[in-house]
Parts: structure tokens; C-alpha cells; sequence
């Protein structure tokens, strides 16, 4: 366990330098004005309010001031504490040697250095999560007394009502306890037990949404909030990719998201190093086949603690494919601890050279997580350029049409007039209604985007253009402002009444 404790304290100073300090994105902004008024129906933060995850924040706020530092620290050290549940699970179903080399790269990884040093909540969820599967794992344990296997079970139904209390996406976790309280059952009859952890797993989160409901005003108006959200994520959520059908999407999501975000291979915007970690995940592939061949696979023996690794990954796998956006790899974070142990795993079935291919990777990612999180520390995310911009180089007249990024225009610079929409008719009547010329009509991309109009194209032109690192800011790492073109005026008006 020392040896956890040391690549913990190793994960903390690769993330400490470069805290977010700012805003990054849409969500962002919610948590740090959620800092400062916690206050659902002002979307600060939005639904469903992440009453766990902000009540450790408003703990580390009271130390450091700064909502997005705070923010950002809290995730550098729930990223850090994740190595401890993961060396102990690892190290329970394989050796030390194999723990070891799975928390070293959980240290350096690409995906988790980056949201462990931004003020999401996706890192402090993962911790959870795996405390979820560790506490499980125990449970399933036999060589421990009932008492000690009963009380795992109650923190499993503590760990799952905190969980939600972070995230209600993560709901398909609840698969792992599951499995663990079927198999508690079985062995002990002590069905009182399984009792109590569900009742855990209610009472904390009723807790929690009691809380959200007083914040709300009342039940009633919290469950409208939630049906309007949940329309508004599954129908229409800003930036999601859309492919052609499910292989492309599948091809997406598991080489831009899983690979590249979260092991560093090759993809557009790449450091060139990603090449040797492509390499080294060949050998990886290589490595499991040799260990097929040695028959060292054996699924028989540890069946039951097979079944909870499959009720870890692929329950929530599955929601992440079909109701995540794929656009944004850390959906997966909680799942990306098994695709580095299935990589450690591949390259030290090399006997001898194994621990120097892992060495290498270590090094490789660890180059690929700081190009990354060096620019984060020393540049502004676009949509604080473009807010910047529109505040500074627009004429007073402007109305800037948005997405996503008219939160964080009106949360830096409230004197610039923007409006939020994704539909055409949406727009028409705004532009109407406000008798607007065409000299003070601004768009973005992804307002121009959502309106699948083609030949919309025809009479605007590009007025500036904001670029970041699209690891860190995978929806929105590339913005462009349009304005009307001044030879199109007449033709844009009569386009807008058609």
C-alpha cells in the first residue's frame, strides 16, 4: 500500500501546476457560480444540481477562494486518491507488480491528467465509482468473516447514494453492488443485510434530492426542471456527434475517445509522440495473445469476480455509447482504469522486456498529458477569446446569436447583448421582433450549425475565429463568429421571411 500512497502523492504534482484557473467551457461556469449561489432554477449549477459533488466543493472553497481553482484542486485530489482503491483492486485479482503499473499510468494518463486539473466533476465521480467496485470486491470476498463482508455491503449502498448524488448518469453502476448483494445472499442468507444497504442507497439519496427540492422551491417544480433537461440532453444537446450509423459512431467513440483521449494515440491535433504509444498498444495486442497461448486466462477459477469487472464496464459502457454525448471522451473516465489494465496487462506478458515497454508508455503518455495541460495553464479556452472578442471589437449594436457559449459571455462580460437558440424559426422571430439590421447580426458555428439550413452559408462570412486544444475543450475547441455579408443585405432580409 505504500507504493499507492507514493504514485498518489506522484499524481497530485503532475496536476497541481496546471489548475484551471478559469473558465473553460459551459459547465464551468455553473459550478463556480454554483460556488458562490448554490441555486438550481438559475442553473448554478444546472439539473441536476450535483448536491454531493458541490458540497465538498463549498469545503475546499473555504480554503481557496478562486471557485475555478478550488474546483480544479478538488479534482487534482480525487484523481490522486483514485490510485488507492485502484491498487487494491488490481492487486486482488492479479499481483503487486500489476497494481503497480495500472496506478502509474491512472498517474499520467492523458484523459485523467487533464480532468484532473480542470473544475469538473468527472474525477471526484470516478473516485466514488471505484470505491464502489473496491468496497464490492470486498464483498464478494470469502476469506472474510460476515460481519466484515456486511459491512462492505452497507458501504456499498453508501458509496452508490453519494455516487448519484455526483452524477445521475452514473445509474448503471448500480449493477456492481448488485451483483455483489446477489452473491452475499447466496453464500450467507442473510437477506436483512442487503436490506440495510439498499436502504442506505435510498436514504442518501432522498437526502439529497430532498435538498434539491427545497432549493427548488418544491417537488413539483424540481420535477419540471428534470423533464426539461432530459429533453433538452437527449434531443438536442449542444456539440453531440452524429454519425452516419452506429459503426461509425462506435469507430468514433472507441478510437478518439478511448484511445486517443484516454491512452494518447494518434488522431488530428496529436502530439507526435502518440505514435510510440500506438506502438506499444500493438505490443499490448501481441502480449494478450501470447498469454492465450500460455493459457494463462483462466475465467473459471475467479468467475464471480469476472462477472463484477463485466457489471463495472459494460452497463455503463453501454449508457456512455447510446445516452452520453461521444463528443466528450470524459463520460469514460470511470472506465478507463480497465483499458490501462488490459494494456499493463498485454506488455508484461512480455517476461523480460515487459517492464521496459511499460516504462516507455508511462513516459510516452506522460509527454502526451503535459503538451496538453501546459497550454490550459497558459492560454484562454476560445469561448473565453470569443467573449473577449465580442466585447471588445463589436459595435454597440451587436446581438450576438449563441449556443453553449452564452454562458460564459454573460458570466465575463454581461454588456454584450447575446441570445441563446438552436432553431431557425427561433431566430427569425428574434431578429424580427428586435429590428435588427443586418450590420448588428453576429452568429457562432454552432448556432449556424444547428440550423441545417445549407444555403444559409451564402450570406454570411467568417468574422474571427477562436482555437484551443480540442483534449481540453473537445466541443467547443474551435469557434468561429459570422457576420452578414455587406452585398448580401437585401437578399438576407428576404431569406429571413421565407
Amino acid at each position: 500500500m505504500k507504493r499507492a500512497v507514493v504514485i498518489a502523492l506522484l499524481a497530485v504534482c503532475i496536476r497541481l501546476p496546471f489548475l484551471a484557473s478559469g473558465s473553460g467551457g459551459w459547465d464551468d461556469v455553473d459550478f463556480a457560480l454554483g460556488m458562490k449561489q448554490y441555486d438550481l432554477t438559475a442553473m448554478q449549477p444546472h439539473f441536476p444540481g450535483y448536491p454531493v459533488y458541490m458540497v465538498f466543493a463549498f469545503a475546499v472553497g473555504q480554503v481557496i477562494k478562486n471557485p475555478y481553482v478550488a474546483l480544479s484542486a478538488l479534482s487534482a485530489l480525487a484523481s490522486a486518491l483514485t490510485v488507492l482503491p485502484l491498487y487494491c483492486i488490481v492487486h486482488a485479482y492479479s499481483n503487486r507488480r500489476m497494481a503497480t503499473a495500472v496506478a502509474l499510468l491512472w498517474a499520467v494518463a492523458p484523459l485523467s491528467v487533464v480532468l484532473g486539473t480542470q473544475p469538473l466533476s468527472d474525477s471526484f465521480g470516478t473516485l466514488l465509482a471505484v470505491l464502489l467496485v473496491a468496497s464490492s470486491m470486498c464483498v464478494l470476498d470469502r476469506g472474510r468473516t460476515e460481519r466484515s463482508r456486511a459491512l462492505y455491503l452497507i458501504v456499498s449502498g453508501i458509496c452508490l447514494g453519494l455516487l448519484y448524488g455526483v452524477r445521475v448518469s452514473y445509474l448503471a453502476f448500480c449493477a456492481v453492488p448488485l451483483w455483489a448483494a446477489i452473491m452475499y445472499g447466496k453464500d450467507t442468507r442473510r437477506w436483512s443485510d442487503i436490506v440495510c444497504a439498499i436502504l442506505c442507497v435510498f436514504l442518501i439519496s432522498f437526502g439529497w434530492t430532498y435538498a434539491m427540492a427545497v432549493n427548488v422551491g418544491s417537488v413539483h417544480g424540481l420535477w419540471q426542471m428534470a423533464l426539461a433537461f432530459t429533453g433538452g440532453h437527449f434531443s438536442d444537446w449542444g456539440g453531440t456527434y452524429t454519425g452516419d450509423n452506429a459503426i461509425e459512431r462506435l469507430g468514433y467513440w472507441l478510437g478518439r475517445q478511448w484511445l486517443a483521449a484516454g491512452l494518447g494515440m494518434p488522431w488530428a491535433g496529436q502530439h507526435w509522440i502518440s505514435w510510440s504509444i500506438a506502438g506499444l498498444f500493438m505490443l499490448s495486442i501481441w502480449g494478450w495473445s501470447v498469454r492465450c497461448k500460455r493459457r494463462e486466462i483462466q475465467v473459471r477459477k475467479r468467475g464471480r469476480a469476472f462477472v463484477l469487472l463485466l457489471m463495472w464496464g459494460v452497463p455503463y459502457g453501454v449508457w456512455a455509447f447510446f445516452a452520453q454525448n461521444v463528443d466528450k471522451p470524459r463520460h469514460i473516465l470511470p472506465l478507463l482504469i480497465l483499458l490501462l489494465w488490459l494494456v499493463a496487462s498485454g506488455l508484461l506478458a512480455f517476461r523480460h522486456a515487459g517492464k521496459y515497454m511499460l516504462a516507455a508508455l508511462i513516459c510516452c503518455t506522460l509527454a502526451v498529458s503535459w503538451t496538453q495541460v501546459r497550454e490550459q495553464s497558459e492560454s484562454l479556452s476560445p469561448t473565453v477569446q470569443l467573449a473577449k472578442y465580442t466585447a471588445s471589437h463589436l459595435p454597440a449594436s451587436a446581438v450576438v446569436y449563441t449556443y453553449e457559449e452564452e454562458r460564459i459571455i454573460r458570466y465575463l462580460h454581461p454588456e454584450v447583448e447575446t441570445v441563446r437558440l438552436r432553431k431557425w424559426e427561433d431566430f427569425q422571430t428574434s431578429v424580427f421582433s428586435r429590428r435588427l439590421s443586418t450590420d448588428s447580426v453576429f452568429l457562432t458555428s454552432s448556432v449556424l450549425e444547428g440550423f441545417k439550413r445549407p444555403q444559409i452559408w451564402r450570406y454570411v462570412r467568417e468574422r474571427a475565429r477562436f482555437t484551443g486544444n480540442p483534449w481540453l475543450y473537445p466541443t467547443y475547441h474551435d469557434i468561429i463568429l459570422y457576420e452578414i455579408l455587406p452585398e448580401q443585405k437585401a437578399d438576407w432580409v428576404r431569406f429571413l421571411q421565407n
